[in-house]
């Protein structure tokens, strides 16, 4: 019988845990401007200066370039009695997992608009690489009257380097609340099969706008005008008074048409500049 007594078992790999918690609200001059901030890495906030007609920005970063199989971030963004945008400096990375990972990537987010505040969550997009593994969860919480403007984006593969999704496992799921009380949840979850099977019909990016708010449903004719001029597959409906556009294709027209569609929103609904954030052009 061989001796194992000298058998080591490889050492666990470093994993990233950290994330951002940031908080706006209204000073006493009535200007919104930051109350509360913490960081960890591999997480980042920058502040840029905002362009006379836009609201306070917070840019998300992740130091690290991206994350892998065990790396856990944590997001938090809070608003109160006036309107604000978070969104990440560039596309976030899941790269590839280990054959012998015991857990996702994981990125849970938590939104809390106040009353009378809007909050635009506009994070880029996040792709995943073949055979990476990704739980991504959003929690968003609203006073009866505050607005939500809000986007995902997942791109499956590096399409610019041959590469297809193949394998590997992605659950994104939402939760939306206002009042306390849930009025949408929804979820894409495959593991182990390629998206095609789930219905993609070849697509390899897919993306959800999300406007919450009070009478957003008189949005929907028009907002739904802005999804269908897109070259992706589109369409939008209202649901619990929760307006929401969807976007599948490939990455640069599912991209374009969530772009399109965001920039109309933040005119029409919420009275700000038909463009996105600056870092969404560089």
């Amino acid at each position: 019988m061989p001796d194992t007594s000298q058998i080591v078992a490889p050492p666990r790999l470093q994993r990233g845990d950290g994330g951002v918690a940031v908080r706006f609200a209204r000073r006493s001059d009535g200007a919104m401007a930051l109350a509360h901030l913490w960081q960890s890495d591999p997480c980042r906030v920058l502040f840029p200066r905002a362009e006379a007609d836009e609201p306070p920005q917070a840019v998300i970063v992740t130091t690290s370039g991206g994350l892998t199989d065990g790396d856990r971030v944590r997001l938090g963004v809070e608003v109160e009695g006036g309107i604000a945008t978070a969104t990440t400096q560039a596309a976030e990375k899941i790269y590839r997992a280990a054959l012998a990972a015991d857990a996702p990537a994981r990125i849970d987010s938590t939104l809390r608009v106040g009353a009378g505040a809007t909050l635009e969550w506009l994070p880029q997009e996040t792709i995943v690489f073949d055979g990476a593994r990704l739980r991504r969860r959003v929690e968003a919480d609203l006073a009866d009257d505050a607005r939500l403007l809000a986007c995902e984006m997942v791109v499956l593969g590096r399409g610019a380097s041959g590469e297809r999704f193949t394998r590997g496992g992605v659950y994104d799921g939402w939760r939306l609340r206002r009042g306390g009380r849930l009025v949408w949840a929804d979820a894409l979850a495959f593991d182990g099969a390629p998206p095609d099977v789930a219905g993609f019909a070849g697509a390899t990016a897919l993306a959800t706008g999300i406007f919450a708010g009070p009478e957003a449903a008189r949005w929907l004719e028009a907002s739904r005008l802005v999804a269908e001029g897109s070259t992706a597959r589109a369409g939008v409906t209202v649901v619990n008074g929760v307006l929401l556009a969807r976007f599948l294709g490939e990455p640069l027209a599912v991209r374009r048409g969530l772009m399109e569609w965001l920039a109309f929103m933040r005119q029409d609904a919420l009275g700000g500049p038909r463009r996105l954030p600056r870092v969404w052009h560089v």
